[in-house]
């Protein structure tokens, strides 16, 4: 445990916080988070429409990692986005991830580390999903 201004931290929270500055320096672009949730005013006999639920994120998208190409979980036009954790926010691979106004498909999380706190969201996308 990491003491930091009389506040016991963990230290994957500490490193939380550490990743979180360096992606807010060298955000790219824009990123969100889209979360698709049902209306409160729904039943069971008639469920609500679905709404939005939007997050900007700071981080960075590239191409995918040779090394997911080669395990077969992805396609070379697919991506890779590298975000800040929101507190409180649970991403799940029924979300999306808009980038620069196009929305991707979460296909796979490999945030990082698999267990526990997580330092870094880590989402595996593909565009048309």
């Amino acid at each position: 445990i990491v003491r930091t201004g009389g506040k016991s931290m963990t230290f994957y929270n500490e490193m939380q916080n550490i990743a979180k500055g360096v992606l807010n320096e060298f955000n790219q672009g824009s990123i969100k988070l889209v979360q698709l949730v049902e209306s409160p005013d729904g039943s069971p006999d008639k469920p609500g429409d679905m709404q939005e639920r939007v997050y900007n994120l700071k981080g960075s998208v590239k191409g995918v990692s040779f090394k997911y190409l080669k395990e077969g979980y992805v396609i070379h036009t697919d991506l890779e986005a590298t975000v800040a954790v929101i507190p409180d926010v649970q991403p799940t691979l029924n979300d999306f991830v808009e980038v620069d106004g196009v929305r991707y498909k979460i296909i796979r999380d490999v945030s990082v580390p698999a267990a526990g706190t997580k330092v870094v969201w880590k989402f595996l996308i593909r565009k048309g999903g």
